[in-house]
């Protein structure tokens, strides 16, 4: 089987650590299971709600070199990914694609000219917010306070860039500015569904369905919390519950996986990334195609690159 996953913590997880990609702690250790033949992964710099201003980009400078010392040191299993043709390329090779992403727009310290800065060291994706505020906007702790001024001129600026711009953690009132303001698809990296699980962080099923009518990919998140409204009972049949939904409002092409590991308090069965083969199966035995399943685990997320990098 073949895998894609639009977020993982495990970068600044390791970095506060002082660990290798190779530590067997970590949710996301390489290199992965034989069954995964193909592993394309999202590396996020997370920057905590704590960490604002010029703290914020240092936070960042520091996480991305931490990142670019994991690749320079483990060239046989890690090479970051450019353009989606080094997707194929890199993982044919037997290789993880590394994806260097942001998540909290507070490391570009109020300067959309810090933008450019993360393009050239190869950021594809930034969550706008955490769930607080930040000089973008609001996150999910406020649902009606949207982007600031900064916000409208990041995304203006993201988009000519190239870069996606990932609505996970977003208030509501910032998704709808975000949507009003840029005109191409855009991403929820790890975010489930409201209508599935109730918690404020989770998509409603509009906001799911204007994503995917704009080529937009979502990716399924593992947190137990945002996955069952009885979280602390949650379970891999939660994460098909997400899923099916998905699938039944038409989103066959923008669903995707993301799975917050090293991030978040998963389910058992899915506590790493060595246990997404068993997922893989366990969706298979609660019905849904396997035609379906190669296009959640891979190749939806290979398209939206193709689109996007």
């Amino acid at each position: 089987m073949d895998f894609i996953d639009l977020h993982c913590d495990t970068i600044t997880e390791a970095m506060h650590h002082s660990v290798d990609l190779t530590e067997p702690h970590l949710n996301i250790h390489l290199p992965v299971a034989k069954e995964i033949e193909r592993h394309c992964q999202c590396f996020a710099v997370y920057c905590p709600d704590t960490v604002r201003g010029e703290d914020a980009f240092n936070y960042y400078t520091m996480a991305k070199h931490y990142f670019q010392r994991e690749l320079a040191k483990f060239p046989q299993l890690l090479e970051q990914i450019h353009t989606a043709a080094d997707i194929d390329r890199i993982t044919a090779e037997g290789k993880t694609g590394a994806v260097l992403t942001v998540e909290g727009g507070a490391v570009l310290n109020g300067k959309t000219e810090n933008l450019r800065v993360l393009k050239n060291d190869g950021v594809k994706m930034i969550t706008l917010t955490w769930n607080g505020e930040n000089e973008l906007g609001c996150g999910s702790s406020n649902q009606t306070k949207g982007l600031s001024p900064f916000g409208f001129d990041a995304v203006k600026e993201m988009e000519r860039l190239g870069m996606i711009i990932d609505v996970s953690h977003l208030s509501d009132a910032g998704l709808d500015d975000v949507l009003k303001t840029v005109s191409g698809p855009v991403a929820a990296s790890h975010s489930n569904l409201r209508s599935v699980c109730g918690y404020r962080r989770n998509l409603t099923d509009e906001q799911f369905c204007e994503i995917a009518r704009r080529g937009g990919i979502v990716g399924v998140n593992f947190y137990r919390y945002f996955l069952n409204n009885d979280g602390e009972h949650a379970t891999v049949h939660d994460i098909a519950r997400h899923i099916e939904h998905m699938l039944e409002l038409g989103g066959e092409n923008a669903v995707a996986m993301g799975s917050d590991f090293d991030g978040c308090d998963g389910v058992d069965g899915v506590r790493d990334i060595n246990d997404i083969p068993a997922l893989y199966e366990t969706l298979c035995a609660e019905g849904i195609p396997k035609s379906v399943l190669k296009k959640i685990f891979w190749q939806n997320a290979r398209d939206f690159f193709e689109r996007m990098i």
